[in-house]
């Protein structure tokens, strides 16, 4: 086995999310891989026993960049902005959205979503009980949880809608969500 360290194989975990994000996940085969890398097949195997080890190696990548941008987020004086703004502006929408796809048919991996999904609401709960408590908002009526929940969910709908081209309404919903976070963090 080679290092997943390697060069070669960081090439191949950058060709396997390019394939899922521009063709799916039912294109994601090591052939594919070998070719958007420029290698043989076999040396997919040399890195990456099984292609569901490659699919776990990806996802792992995948949030160990998205904690390193929470990591800051309760640090900022503006938690809950910092954020909505991860959540809105990240470019890995569609790849995300094949990772859950793949998670469905995946143990492994369907594992590692909720790991990842419950970790960062955590981060999202921390950040709005402190925003709620700062501001003077009964957390029993506020549900820090719920919000969190809320809030995930609109931005992943709005990144997955604005994906495939659709925008109404996307103005005025980022319009409420950040006003609603105005009141928090003024």
């Amino acid at each position: 086995m080679g290092s997943i360290e390697s060069e070669k194989a960081e090439a191949m975990l950058d060709a396997a999310e390019i394939i899922l994000r521009d063709e799916g996940y039912a294109a994601l085969t090591s052939r594919r891989v070998a070719e958007q890398t420029g290698v043989k097949q076999r040396l997919v195997y040399y890195y990456f026993q099984t292609m569901d080890d490659l699919v776990l190696a990806a996802f792992k990548r995948l949030v160990q960049r998205d904690k390193q941008r929470l990591e800051g987020v309760l640090k900022s004086d503006t938690p809950l902005h910092e954020i909505w703004n991860i959540c809105m502006n990240t470019a890995d929408a569609r790849l995300v959205a094949e990772f859950m796809a793949l998670a469905n048919h995946h143990e492994g991996l369907r594992e590692l979503v909720i790991d990842y999904i419950e970790e960062s609401r955590k981060v999202q709960v921390r950040a709005l009980k402190k925003a709620l408590q700062a501001s003077g908002l009964d957390t029993s009526r506020y549900s820090p949880d719920a919000i969190a929940f809320i809030g995930s969910s609109i931005a992943l709908a709005l990144n997955r809608e604005s994906a495939l081209g659709i925008g109404k309404g996307h103005r005025s919903v980022n319009k409420l969500v950040k006003e609603f976070f105005a009141t928090l963090e003024p």
